[in-house]
């Protein structure tokens, strides 16, 4: 069966409550600390601020089935401004029909319009079917630990 059509748009504030419902959704399937303020005061700084990086729906036959949170920072190792996938988001009954990887090269369609030339993201060790879908996509692992310390 081939995938349902997919496109991507760019979030606005008035999408904020489907992005907080998937959010909920995304936060909940990888372990995370879901805090609703905190996630709607961010989600309204970065979609009020284009110059951080854009969200980006996932919409097919006219609904809201994920979404991709790209936002932007800088390397010398990368050479100057970079690009991270920072979220990256399916209801579970789009998966596995081709729609994960047709995002993909959606979002990186996206980024290309941008001046960054390097896109990074962060994946789980644990979560072996996301990370094979990225390596599939192209994104290498290079063998290096993301390590956070909290402000």
């Amino acid at each position: 069966m081939p995938p349902v059509p997919l496109q991507a748009r760019s979030a606005t504030l008035a999408d904020a409550g489907v992005l907080l419902e998937h959010m909920r959704d995304f936060y909940a399937e990888e372990h995370l600390v879901f805090n609703e303020p905190v996630a709607q005061r961010a989600l309204a700084e970065l979609l009020a601020q284009p110059d951080l990086g854009s969200i980006q729906l996932f919409e097919s036959t006219g609904s809201v089935i994920g979404y991709a949170v790209i936002t932007f920072g800088f390397s010398l190792e990368f050479h100057g401004r970079m690009a991270l996938l920072d979220e990256f988001y399916l209801v579970p009954a789009q998966r596995g029909h081709g729609l994960g990887r047709y995002g993909l090269e959606l979002i990186k369609a996206w980024v290309r319009t941008t001046t960054v030339a390097t896109l990074r993201l962060e994946v789980s060790r644990t979560n072996g079917r996301a990370r094979s879908l990225y390596q599939k996509a192209g994104f290498r692992d290079e063998q290096r630990d993301l390590l956070t310390h909290w402000l």
